[in-house]
């Protein structure tokens, strides 16, 4: 499992990405309302966080990780073993 702080970078990246953006700030308990997002862009973020940081969240509920601290808590329930 990658860190807590290269998790949210890769957030951070894929934010920007999907708001076709050059700055993000936000805190990691903070809502991705707050940049813009909503739920059509939920899946185009975890979509883009996958392949920022090669991680597969498969069928994840993107609707489930609505700030940055409750999306890694649901990479680590997913990949905390290593994988």
């Amino acid at each position: 499992m990658i860190s807590k702080e290269e998790f949210r970078n890769a957030v951070i990246q894929a934010i920007k990405r999907v708001k076709d953006i050059d700055h993000v700030d936000i805190a990691n308990d903070e809502d991705f309302s707050h940049v813009g997002l909503d739920s059509l862009d939920a899946m185009d973020l975890v979509l883009q966080v996958e392949s920022i940081t090669g991680l597969n969240f498969g069928e994840f509920n993107a609707a489930e990780a609505r700030n940055i601290d409750a999306f890694y808590v649901k990479a680590e329930e997913l990949f905390g073993d290593g994988t």
